[in-house]
Parts: C-alpha cells; sequence; structure tokens
C-alpha cells in the first residue's frame, strides 16, 4: 500500500511540475555551477529572480557533459509557488520516462504483494 500511495503522489507531483511551469512566467537566470548525481550525471544549477524579488534555482537535465558554462544565461519558466522548481530551457523530462518512473512503485508493490502470497502459503501448506 505505501509503494501504491508513493507512486500515486509521485504522479500527481510530476503532473503539477509541468502544468505550472507551462503555465507559469518566464525569466532569464544564470548558471552558477553543476551538481553531480549519484550516477555520475551533471546538473547545471541556474539562478534566477522571480518576478516578487525572491533568488531562486532550477536545475537543468542531467547529462553525461555539463548543459551549460558558468556564467551562461538560460531561460526559465516558472510558477509562483516556491515549491515548484522553475524548468531551464523548456527541458522536460519525456513522459514515458515520467510513467516508468512512477511505475516501478507499482511494480515494487506487487512484488512485495506476491512474496507476501508466497511466503504466506508455503508456511501454511509446509505446517
Amino acid at each position: 500500500m505505501y509503494f501504491l500511495q508513493r507512486g500515486v503522489r509521485r504522479a500527481a507531483f510530476l503532473a503539477g511540475e509541468r502544468h505550472a511551469a507551462k503555465a507559469g512566467e518566464k525569466t532569464d537566470g544564470v548558471c552558477t555551477g553543476y551538481q553531480w548525481t549519484v550516477n555520475g550525471a551533471v546538473v547545471g544549477v541556474v539562478r534566477y529572480t522571480d518576478s516578487e524579488g525572491r533568488v531562486r534555482e532550477a536545475l537543468t537535465g542531467p547529462g553525461t557533459r555539463p548543459p551549460l558554462r558558468v556564467g551562461e544565461t538560460a531561460s526559465v519558466a516558472y510558477s509562483r509557488d516556491p515549491a515548484h522548481a522553475g524548468v531551464v530551457n523548456g527541458e522536460f523530462r519525456p513522459v514515458v520516462v515520467d510513467v516508468l518512473d512512477v511505475s516501478r512503485f507499482f511494480v515494487g508493490a506487487g512484488a512485495a504483494a506476491g512474496f507476501s502470497y508466497i511466503f504466506l502459503w508455503t508456511s501454511v501448506s509446509g505446517a
């Protein structure tokens, strides 16, 4: 049940992020540095100022090489809600990747239920 709930929350979050960035405001930001993921990919950090004067940061999509040079300008779409991250240069992961990302929770939940059933069945029939 936990995995199912987490998968649904993740799907709702991703849908909200896409809608907020598409319907939000646009500005320019500047690449201030990089972050490396645990998988060895690099993500660019873009700092921008929103319409209310708050300085915020958005991340580019992960890649094998830095997507921007430090100091390079990039377009950022964002919503007024600070909980939503901005989208740099219109980069969205393909919807298929989001669906696969969410579906792993459903697969995990199914596997956990299946193993629980097998364990329960073997322990009852073996006794």
